[in-house]
C-alpha cells in the first residue's frame, strides 16, 4: 500500500473513530467515546506520520512523535496537549475522567486534529 492510500485509510478511520465518540458521548457512555476519541487522535498522528514516511507502531512512537514535532515547530504545548488527551486511553480502562470534564477533553481532542490538519498542509502531500 503507498503512502497516499495509507493517509486516506488513516482519515477515514480518524472520521469514523470521531463520529463514534460522538454516539457515544451522547449516550453518556463516556469511557468508550474516550477510547474512540483517543482513536481519532492516534489515527491522526498515524496520517501525518506515514506522509512524512514514519510508520508509527507502538504506544511509546506516539509519545516519540509528538515530542518530535513539538520540537521540530518550537511548540512545546503540542506535546503536552497530547500528554493530556492520553488521559483518554486511560479513561477507557480506568474511568480517570469525570463526565462533566469530558467535554473539555472533546475540545482538546479537537483543537489537536485540527493543529495536525494544519501540519499535514505544510507538508502539502
Amino acid at each position: 500500500m503507498n503512502d497516499l492510500n495509507k493517509v486516506q485509510r488513516y482519515l477515514r478511520r480518524r472520521d469514523e473513530y470521531y463520529n463514534n465518540a460522538l454516539k457515544y458521548a451522547g449516550k453518556g457512555k463516556f469511557s468508550k467515546a474516550s477510547e474512540f476519541l483517543w482513536g481519532a487522535v492516534t489515527q491522526s498522528l498515524k496520517a501525518l506520520g506515514a506522509m512524512r514516511d514514519i510508520n508509527i507502531t507502538s504506544h511509546a512512537a506516539f509519545f516519540n512523535f509528538t515530542r518530535d514535532i513539538s520540537k521540530e515547530l518550537r511548540d512545546e504545548e503540542f506535546h503536552k496537549s497530547f500528554l493530556f488527551l492520553n488521559d483518554l486511553h486511560k479513561n477507557f480502562y480506568d474511568d480517570v475522567i469525570d463526565p462533566k470534564d469530558f467535554q473539555m477533553y472533546h475540545k482538546e481532542a479537537e483543537s489537536f486534529i485540527r493543529k495536525i490538519e494544519e501540519i499535514a498542509k505544510r507538508i502539502g502531500r
